[in-house]
């Protein structure tokens, strides 16, 4: 398997911001691919957590803090 084609998965664990305190805490887990092998940005990974994280509970994108990061 050629480096640009391998998923990697990651699990984040995450606190949303809620009346101005982080509160409300969850987990989400992502399958990323990146374009290519020398592609992969970091920030661009967590970026799509945040996005992935804030559609599935119904807030913005910035009230999404993540605690911790691994890939799997």
């Amino acid at each position: 398997m050629s480096p640009a084609s391998e998923h990697h998965f990651y699990f984040a664990d995450y606190e949303i911001l809620v009346g101005g305190r982080f509160c409300i805490r969850g987990e989400t887990t992502l399958d990323y691919a990146p374009p290519d092998a020398a592609g992969f940005d970091p920030a661009e990974l967590v970026e799509r957590i945040r996005s992935q994280v804030a559609s599935e509970r119904g807030v913005e994108r910035d009230e999404v803090r993540i605690r911790h990061l691994s890939r799997l």
